[in-house]
């Protein structure tokens, strides 16, 4: 059996994979004539999108690098009856650390601390309204999945309050409460910090937008580490203008890099990170274990065994 292993895959996590029956390939070992012989990639890249092409190609399942598989041609793959499974679960808590930390930076003004080293000046002025803490937080959380979950059990530990958002408002595991995606208004009202962790889907494409920062009357930070396109640009940056939003984090954008000429380089009271909210020592490893479970799978009964994600879904 040829397995084709993408160009997204690091060199140190393709060391001592199963020999037994299986040949692995990679974007400089691979020719055409392959093509019509790769079963199982690991990854997507454009030599993936070329095999998908062939009609005569063999290929049963992909094994995505990420926990969203929002960039797949889905319809394509599903057209073709072929399996994909993600890593859903892997990056949950370095996403959920990640999270609170963007909290505590703005809920103890880190910006302060930073301002001080830049300045080279001690500034010991005592803002007591200013510095809060996340046990007086309440949190709404967009996605009720592995990384939702997390982080409303990592908030929890912490003292906050947390409220989930999800299709049905079915009860989720970690949270205070749950409502559906189509009546959270009243949540919203008194939410402290709102968090996105949702897939991208046609329905969440902008699903934050002028109509959703409208609703607020002050919203304390504003996080967004699911997918950049959920999140309107222009209208989360007249949200921060009129003060509805006081804050935000954000690790995802509409685009990326994010182009020197964005304005959201020019708050103050926005933090940026380059989409590494996920990565984490553990991250690879964890990957890993995940091909090599479904592998064990694949080569036993014909199919993968976890984290199969629904196209017709998108996750």
């Amino acid at each position: 059996m040829k397995i084709y292993i993408s160009n997204q895959i690091p060199n140190q996590i393709r060391e001592n994979l199963p020999q037994n029956n299986v040949t692995y390939l990679n974007s400089s070992s691979i020719t055409e004539s392959d093509y019509s012989q790769i079963e199982v990639a690991w990854g997507l890249d454009a030599t993936v999108k070329d095999i998908l092409n062939q009609n005569d190609h063999r290929l049963k399942w992909i094994q995505s690098f990420s926990a969203g598989v929002d960039y797949f041609p889905k319809e394509q793959i599903a057209s073709q009856n072929i399996m994909v499974t993600n890593t859903s679960g892997v990056h949950s808590v370095a996403i959920a650390n990640t999270t609170l930390l963007y909290a505590l930076f703005f809920n103890r003004d880190l910006n302060l601390a930073l301002d001080m080293r830049n300045q080279k000046q001690w500034n010991d002025k005592r803002n007591y309204n200013q510095l809060g803490l996340l046990t007086k937080k309440r949190w709404l959380i967009f996605g009720t999945g592995h990384i939702g979950s997390e982080i409303a059990r990592e908030v929890r530990l912490l003292g906050g309050t947390t409220v989930g958002v999800n299709h049905t408002g079915h009860s989720a595991e970690n949270f205070d409460s749950t409502v559906s995606d189509t009546n959270y208004d009243s949540e919203l009202k008194k939410a402290d910090i709102v968090v996105n962790i949702l897939p991208l889907t046609d329905e969440t494409h902008h699903m934050f937008n002028a109509d959703f920062f409208e609703k607020l009357d002050h919203l304390f930070l504003f996080i967004n580490v699911g997918r950049g396109p959920s999140v309107n640009t222009a209208d989360l940056i007249d949200a921060l203008d009129s003060g509805r939003v006081e804050h935000a984090a954000l690790d995802v954008f509409e685009e990326e890099p994010l182009p020197s000429s964005s304005p959201l380089w020019n708050y103050k009271q926005v933090l940026i990170t380059p989409h590494n909210s996920s990565v984490s020592s553990e991250m690879l490893p964890g990957v890993k274990e995940v091909f090599l479970t479904n592998l064990k799978s694949f080569l036993k009964d014909g199919k993968p065994s976890e984290k199969i994600v629904d196209l017709s879904k998108g996750y």
